[in-house]
Parts: C-alpha cells; sequence; structure tokens
C-alpha cells in the first residue's frame, strides 16, 4: 500500500503543459503614413449570431482587433485629402467535419477555422471625388481536435486572427504602396 501511495504521488506530478499567450501588439505590425487630413473608418461588416460564425463569441472579436489596428498604425498628416477605409469583412468561422487524415488514432472529426479581413481604401480629395482606391483581402485557415481544452482553443484562434492581422497589414501596406503611392510617405 505505502508503494501503491508513493507511485501515485510521483505519477501525479507530472509537469503541466502551459500554452503561451498570444501578444497582440500593434507596434509589431506595419504602420502606413497617408496624406491626408481627416480619416474614417466605417464598419460595414456586421457581426453575424448563426453558425458557423463564431466571432461573436469571443472576448476581443477580430472586428474589434482590425479597429485598433487602423486607429494605430494608419497615420494621416497633411492640410487636404480624406481618408475613408471600410471594414467589408472580418469574419471568424468554424465548421466541423470529417478527418480525412489517414493516421490509425486520431479522431474522426476536426474542426476547421477560417479568419477572413477585407479592407477597402478609399482617398478622396476635398470635392469628394475619389483620388485612389484599393481593396485589401486576408484570410488564414486551420484545424483543431474536436476535444480540446478551452485555453488551446482560444491560443489556436488567437493565433489565427494575429495571423492574419499580420497578413493584412502587409497586403495593405504593399497595395497603398502600388496604388497610392504619391500620398504616402
Amino acid at each position: 500500500i505505502f508503494l501503491f501511495f508513493i507511485f501515485t504521488s510521483l505519477f501525479s506530478c507530472q509537469p503541466v503543459e502551459i500554452l503561451d499567450e498570444v501578444i497582440f501588439d500593434n507596434n509589431l505590425l506595419t504602420k502606413i503614413n497617408i496624406n491626408a487630413e481627416q480619416k474614417y473608418i466605417n464598419e460595414i461588416y456586421e457581426i453575424n449570431y448563426v453558425d458557423p460564425y463564431i466571432d461573436h463569441s469571443i472576448k476581443h472579436t477580430p472586428l474589434s482587433r482590425i479597429k485598433n489596428w487602423l486607429d494605430q498604425n494608419i497615420n494621416i498628416f497633411g492640410t487636404q485629402n480624406k481618408l475613408t477605409i471600410n471594414i467589408i469583412d472580418a469574419s471568424l468561422t468554424r465548421i466541423e467535419r470529417k478527418n480525412d487524415s489517414k493516421k490509425k488514432y486520431e479522431e474522426n472529426t476536426e474542426f476547421f477555422y477560417e479568419m477572413h479581413y477585407i479592407l477597402e481604401f478609399l482617398l478622396h480629395d476635398d470635392n469628394d471625388l475619389i483620388l485612389a482606391t484599393t481593396i485589401v483581402e486576408a484570410k488564414h485557415s486551420t484545424t483543431s481536435g474536436k476535444f480540446i481544452s478551452l485555453n488551446e482553443k482560444e491560443k489556436i484562434i488567437n493565433t489565427l486572427i494575429l495571423d492574419t492581422l499580420i497578413d493584412v497589414s502587409l497586403k495593405s501596406k504593399e497595395l497603398l504602396k502600388e496604388y497610392m503611392f504619391e500620398f504616402m510617405l
């Protein structure tokens, strides 16, 4: 009996896996400077409350993350022009699907997560004539097992949002340099 208690106590002292937290720091993302006097951010995207959309169920939604990045990292300077940024899509979906993996011991079903951002940048002059426009789109996806911990689920979702945010920030700078180069620093 004494050996049983020693074995049980040693076995229960196994290290616990601690998942690293995903850090959202806008200072690490792309910064863009555009010659405009005013900046407007329009939320055209409306959060869906039906399956497969899950962006409404998390603490910091993808919409709030992209708005935060646009507020902090899209900088304006100058005394003319107006920059309008339309957030067309900021959706996060989760679909339960059959696991097509050929591995013998994996679960039969898995969750497929997909994050999608679409932004429209419009630069108007003071007479509301469009000087330049571009649409930026970024999409990332990942899968997970059906039976995972809440912490692991949160990490998967936050990593997916962060990767898509990094991608949309890089693509925004690239496309704005291509189509609005004369209005940028």
